[in-house]
Formats: C-alpha cells, sequence, structure tokens
C-alpha cells in the first residue's frame, strides 16, 4: 500500500510505511499524552517550560497521565472513522455514548466539558441532526473542534485536499459550527497530512495556508469561510487562552519552534491558560513529525487508558499500512510436539517472534504493542521467555523496555543473545542454557523461544532443545519445522544442531 498517492512537486513521500506507522501512531498518542501532561496546569499563569513536569496533579485533581474530554472525543471520532468512513451521525452517536456512558475515558469519568460542548451535547440528545447541533454563535468559537479533529487527517493523507477540508468543516460542526472553528479545522489537517508526509514544519504550514482557499471551491458557505480564513491567516495573539484562533497559533508555535516532542510539549503548557488543549494541539503535530519513539517512555508508559486507545492505534495502522498489529493478529506461540520424548506429559515448549516488535520484514510487517503482546504470554500460561536478541536490535525493533516491563509484569526473562543469523559464540555456555530449559520442562514449565522473527535463532535453539531429550538430528528438525513453517534453514545453524552436543 503507498502513503500517499496524489502529491504535488513541493510534498516529499513518506519513505517506507514503517515510517507512516510510526507518525500516525505519534500523532494519536501524541495529542492524548499532550492533553494529560496539560490538564494539571490549566487555568494557571504562564511559566517556564523547564518546570513543566509529566504528572503533576493539578486542579482537576485527575489520576497523571488522565486525558480530558478532547481526548474522548478526539478517539470517538477516530472510532467512527474506522468503523464507519466519514459519517457525522456516527460521530454524534459515539459523542453522545461518551456523554452518557464516559466511552472513551479512562475510568470513564467526563470532566473539563467546554459549555459549547454541553450545549452540543443536549442537541444531539434531543436528536437535532449531527450537522446542526454545534452552536453557530460568537460566543461559540473555542477550540474544542480543533482538539478532535485530528483523526479526519490521519485517515485523510491520500484523499483530494477539497475533501478534505470538506471532511473537517463538516466533522466541525457536530460540537462547534461558527465558520472560524470550521476553517481551523481545516488548516490543522491539512498541515498534518503534509507532517506525515514528511514536510517540514515550515513547509508544512505554508502548504495548508496556501491550499486551504484552493480547495474550498465555490461552496454556499464560501464567504463566511473566507472571513474566518483572514482572521485566522492574519492573527497574531499567542496567548493559549482558549479561543480557536488563539489556541491553533499558540499550538503551532510551541511545535515548530521545539527541538523535538517533550519540548514542545513543555513549551505549549508555558503558555497558561487552557494548557490541555494546547498541549494536546501541538502533541498531534509533533506526533505527526517526529513519531511514536519520540514520546519519552516514562510518558507513553504514565499513560492510564492504554485499553481504550490502543486498539484504536492498532486498527489506524492496519488500515493505513497492512502492517500486522497485537489487536489484529494477536501474538501467536507455536506449540512443539513433546510426544514419545524423556519430558513428555511434563511442561511444554513453544516458538514465537520478538513480543512488541515494530518493524518490517520478511517475517511480516509488525506494529505491536509490548504490553499487549506480554498479556497474550501471560493469557497463555507462559512461564519464560527465552530471548535470543541482542540489545541493539531491541532497540531497532523499538522495544529496548521489554526487559525491565517483564521485570515488573512477567512472564520470567530469560536472555542468551545471539547475533542475527549467527550461532552462538560460547557454545558451552549455550549448552547450559539449552539444559536449563529442559530442567524447566521437566519440572512443569511452558517455556517458549523468541528472537526477531520466531524462525533461524529460535528454530535452532528449539532443535537443540529436541537433542538434548534424545531425537536424533534428522527427527530434531523435522519436529522443529513441523512446529514452525520455515523454520532452522540456515545450514550454519543446522550444524550446530547435527553437532549437539558442543565438546569444548
Amino acid at each position: 500500500m503507498t502513503a500517499h498517492n496524489n502529491q504535488t512537486n513541493n510534498q516529499p513521500a513518506v519513505h517506507n510505511n514503517i515510517t507512516l506507522a510510526s507518525r500516525l501512531a505519534g500523532a494519536v498518542w501524541g495529542h492524548l499524552v499532550g492533553d494529560a501532561t496539560g490538564v494539571p496546569y490549566e487555568f494557571g499563569p504562564p511559566m517556564r517550560a523547564e518546570d513543566v513536569v509529566f504528572g503533576h496533579t493539578g486542579s482537576h485533581h485527575q489520576p497523571a497521565g488522565t486525558w480530558s474530554d478532547d481526548g474522548a472525543l478526539m478517539l470517538a471520532l477516530l472510532d467512527s472513522l474506522l468503523k464507519a468512513r466519514f459519517n457525522p451521525e456516527d460521530q454524534g452517536k459515539r459523542s453522545l455514548s461518551w456523554y452518557r456512558k464516559g466511552t472513551y475515558a479512562p475510568g470513564a469519568k467526563l470532566f473539563d466539558v467546554g459549555t459549547t460542548t454541553w450545549e452540543a451535547m443536549a442537541a444531539l440528545q434531543s436528536r437535532v441532526p449531527a450537522l446542526d447541533a454545534g452552536p453557530t454563535g460568537e460566543r461559540s468559537c473555542g477550540n474544542g473542534s480543533l482538539m478532535r479533529i485530528l483523526p479526519v487527517a490521519l485517515l485523510g493523507p491520500d484523499i483530494r485536499p477539497a475533501r478534505l477540508v470538506e471532511r473537517a468543516h463538516l466533522a466541525s460542526r457536530v460540537t462547534h459550527g461558527h465558520p472560524r472553528c470550521q476553517v481551523t479545522c481545516a488548516v490543522y489537517c491539512l498541515a498534518v497530512t503534509a507532517l506525515l508526509r514528511g514536510q517540514s514544519p515550515d513547509d508544512a504550514l505554508a502548504w495548508a495556508l496556501a491550499e486551504y482557499p484552493l480547495a474550498c471551491g465555490d461552496t454556499p458557505e464560501l464567504e463566511h469561510h473566507a472571513a474566518a480564513f483572514e482572521e485566522l491567516r492574519t492573527w497574531t495573539s499567542r496567548s493559549g487562552r482558549g479561543f480557536v484562533l488563539d489556541s491553533f497559533w499558540s499550538a503551532w508555535d510551541a511545535f515548530a519552534g521545539a527541538a523535538d516532542y517533550a519540548d514542545t510539549i513543555r513549551r505549549a503548557i508555558a503558555y497558561g491558560g487552557d494548557t490541555d488543549t494546547t498541549a494536546a494541539i501541538a502533541g498531534g503535530l509533533a506526533g505527526a513529525r517526529w513519531g511514536w519513539e519520540s514520546i519519552p517512555l516514562e510518558w507513553r508508559r504514565g499513560m492510564r487508558g492504554h485499553e481504550i486507545a490502543q486498539p484504536l492505534v492498532d486498527r489506524l495502522v492496519a488500515k493505513k499500512t497492512d502492517a500486522r498489529t497485537s489487536t489484529g493478529s494477536p501474538l501467536r506461540v507455536d506449540e512443539l510436539n513433546l510426544n514419545g520424548t524423556s519430558v513428555e506429559g511434563t511442561g511444554r515448549v513453544g516458538i514465537t517472534f520478538l513480543p512488541g516488535k515494530k518493524c518490517w520484514g520478511y517475517t511480516g510487517d509488525h506494529w505491536r504493542d509490548l504490553d499487549l503482546d506480554l498479556a497474550r504470554l501471560r493469557e497463555l500460561g507462559v512461564d519464560a521467555l527465552l530471548l535470543l536478541n541482542e540489545d541493539e536490535e531491541l532497540a531497532q525493533c523499538q522495544v529496548s523496555e521489554l526487559p525491565a516491563v517483564m521485570a515488573a509484569d512477567g512472564p520470567e526473562l530469560i536472555r542468551f543473545p545471539i547475533t542475527d543469523t549467527h550461532v552462538p559464540g560460547d557454545p558451552l555456555a549455550y549448552r547450559e542454557a539449552i539444559r536449563g530449559l529442559v530442567e524447566r520442562v521437566r519440572a512443569g514449565q511452558f517455556i517458549v523461544i523468541a528472537c526477531r522473527g520466531g524462525i533461524d535463532r529460535s528454530g535452532m535453539s528449539a532443535a537443540c532443545l529436541y537433542r538434548e531429550i534424545g531425537l536424533d538430528f534428522d527427527e530434531a528438525i523435522r519436529r522443529t519445522q513441523a512446529g514452525r513453517h520455515n523454520s532452522i534453514q540456515e545450514r550454519h545453524q543446522q550444524a550446530v544442531v547435527r553437532a549437539w552436543p558442543p565438546i569444548g
């Protein structure tokens, strides 16, 4: 699947799907982390960026890492677009589900809901059509719809700008119907699509501002949109106070002048005022530019509501890149046949690939979630994981935190690093590791072996385990390949199995 197939000369292509996956996931999580980081500081005075701390508890008294109503309604729109394409009525229904049941909100709790959003929810409850629900008065130019519009851009980087602008206008109207809100949402969406394609902030903004009037075309609302666009284009305030035009420019300047994601969020919150709004809008931009991995690990892992957001992120990434995710393709463990061996009826042995990996390769394209994959291992009853990856490889697959996470939540981790496509550097230590696995199996444990793809190094180790419990070379290879398709094809790795046990 191509990342973008409707480009102009000044819109560089995303060079691969893993970059696109990272930017899509980064935009969603960047928005949520920004919202949650900004919530405790809301209504406070301007401050120094270096004084902003993730996890601070402030005026709302919400648990650290909790996003507000706008994060929830952003996810409601994302869910709607993933399930029903573009349908404002469906968007309205999912927004009402949030309002009535707390859907999409951590702990199902609503807080920090703006006046315009309350009015829109009341209209939806009274069965007002979704496109007429958002108030349109001069006092209804808050930033709520701008905080929720991001999914329109994430699902639409490969559609015509005119169609993207139309969708942004309509999606805004569900909660905020004033032309200023519609226009600002549309320009934001255009800028995000440019960032997804790899443009710099300056180029992305210039393209969005140049493209918007062209994309509007000859519509009945053209006069109102043109006036609102001119207000946006010439707006000079950067107060972070919550008015939609001001919020856009405050967030944009925080992002465009930042060195990275964390710097973006700290700069956004430093304005004071409506800090969760400014940080969420800027966070979506920063995530779209620098990707998922740019969000500090402790911020990502400190968020509540992963069980709400991660399945939606997985579906988004799978839809736009065809990658396999932990939600769509739960971690599979291929169990080995131990019948007729000396450990029959005791424990179990399986093979899988690196949990949580984010990489493209010959075993498939994967954008996986470490927590979901480890939860799958626990669900299957796995007692210990023999991991054959080196630290550098964990970093390449964006799971450097795996050892620390498994130490806290299990299963037990056993490390024996082997360079990809190679054989063990210390044959005697390797035999001791395999012997240790056999003893665990005899004790009734379920042991799983993993490397990057669960093919060569894992297959070699499984076959060596078969040899350690008494099978000959041919049977060890046959059973390993029967259990894990295409495993242990390399002759130099088969040679390790043939020569078992190693002699020092």
